[in-house]
């Protein structure tokens, strides 16, 4: 499939440019066109790329679904959708796996940050001398499980 050839004086964004403004690596945006994430990208006569309206629009998606952790091959098969098959269905199925991943790592990094909320707590009440909050609802005592951090002091453990 080869890509249409716009002018040099077309409208659209560069690769560098799309780079500098998103922060995004040159490598990066490479790999996702070389890898048909972006669509068919118009090029110049000199044959660079060129990102215009419908790339910027799709690289925007292809960016929040990478980083809300959605692997490659289902990226791939999203965007298939998207430009070709136009399966609404499909992309509807994609979109509510993944949200249903996304929702459950919220739902565990929601659990993860309530206990370094509770460990901030405890430390900060340990500096001040006073009675350390207790641990988040449902937090497991890992007494026994696993060693206790606070009982390690310049690498040794304190007696008890």
């Amino acid at each position: 499939m080869s890509s249409p050839s716009i002018g040099k004086n077309s409208d659209g964004l560069s690769i560098g440019q799309v780079a500098r403004s998103t922060g995004i690596p040159i490598e990066t945006l490479r790999f996702y066109d070389r890898s048909g994430l972006l669509g068919d990208l118009p090029r110049t006569a000199g044959g660079h790329r060129v990102f215009d309206s419908d790339a910027l629009g799709l690289l925007d998606v292809v960016v929040r679904l990478r980083r809300t952790g959605m692997a490659i091959e289902d990226l791939k098969a999203f965007v298939h959708l998207v430009r070709e098959d136009r399966d609404v269905s499909g992309r509807i199925s994609i979109l509510r796996d993944h949200h249903k991943q996304v929702r459950e790592q919220m739902d565990q990094l929601t659990r993860d940050l309530g206990v370094v909320e509770w460990k901030i707590a405890a430390y900060t009440a340990m500096e001040a001398g006073t009675e350390p909050p207790s641990p988040p609802e449902n937090w497991p005592d890992p007494v026994g499980l696993l060693p206790n951090p606070d009982n390690f002091t310049n690498g040794e453990k304190e007696q008890r």
